[in-house]
């Protein structure tokens, strides 16, 4: 996931930030935890996401605490229970799809790039393999979404069959453990959006580097608006998944993410305002 799935913080209440704050914290320290310092740079609000929705299908809230940020002591913010399963499956997750990230860049990288990227490779093969034990289901998943997505690639997938791996991937990865098709559609959903938004944000350099784009057939103009067209389609299926899902808590924290701050990300992007599109 790409930082595309994320609040729009003037619609919520200090409390509401605090926890989607909370989350995201608590979220850092896991990957730390699990997989060391540098790993936790790789963290995005997408996962804040992931994490935020599995824990608001527990039976039961879960308790959040004081707590302190690792890399600013004086800041103070809340912080969820170490022993979280949720927040691990999500830190092992959002490992794996770093590591299949790298892979896919490898293999789209030529020259001196490329060769640098090599020189990252056993980092990201230790991280794999920890991330792997940790969660074979979830590897076995994005692995087999990475092989179909660089098929649809290199076939020159248009933009259903090309969006439909990673869809699929997330639907699957969401609604681990849950028998419950309202959950899968609605991971799917939000899989299929996701990487509408980051194809449509990417259309200018993969225009220029000659990279695969499913909208590069358009002028950007052309593919802005088809872009705007499938994104909102696509939310609106979301939303109505959503509506079905029964929630312990949070739910109008996701309620602010699906409604507000993802409709506002389709209008970044298709209005041609994606600069600062990644950052909250």
């Amino acid at each position: 996931m790409f930082g595309y799935v994320r609040a729009y913080k003037p619609d919520m209440t200090f409390a509401q930030y605090d926890i989607y704050k909370g989350v995201y914290c608590s979220l850092c320290k896991e990957i730390g935890r699990r997989y060391g310092l540098i790993a936790r740079a790789t963290l995005s609000y997408d996962f804040t996401f992931f994490a935020l929705f599995r824990l608001a299908l527990k039976n039961e809230c879960t308790p959040f605490h004081q707590s302190r940020c690792s890399f600013n002591p004086m800041k103070k913010c809340l912080g969820c229970n170490k022993d979280e399963k949720e927040l691990a499956l999500t830190a092992d997750i959002s490992m794996l799809t770093v590591y299949y990230k790298y892979v896919d860049n490898l293999n789209d990288t030529k020259g001196a790039k490329r060769f640098f990227l090599k020189l990252l490779s056993p980092y990201f093969k230790r991280l794999h393999k920890k991330a792997k034990a940790n969660c074979p289901e979830a590897d076995e998943i994005l692995a087999t979404m990475t092989e179909k997505q660089t098929q649809a690639e290199q076939n020159g997938a248009s933009i259903d069959p090309a969006a439909h791996p990673s869809a699929d991937a997330l639907g699957k990865l969401l609604s681990l453990g849950k028998d419950n098709s309202e959950i899968y559609r609605f991971g799917y959903m939000t899989g299929r959006w996701v990487y509408l938004a980051d194809a449509a944000d990417d259309y200018d350099d993969d225009k220029k580097s000659g990279g695969f784009n499913p909208f590069s057939a358009y002028t950007k103009e052309e593919a802005l608006e088809r872009a705007r067209e499938a994104m909102n389609l696509t939310l609106s299926e979301m939303t109505d998944c959503f509506e079905k899902i029964e929630f312990n808590c949070f739910k109008e924290i996701l309620s602010n993410i699906v409604f507000e701050g993802m409709y506002r990300i389709i209008k970044e992007i298709t209005d041609g305002r994606n600069e600062n599109v990644k950052s909250l």
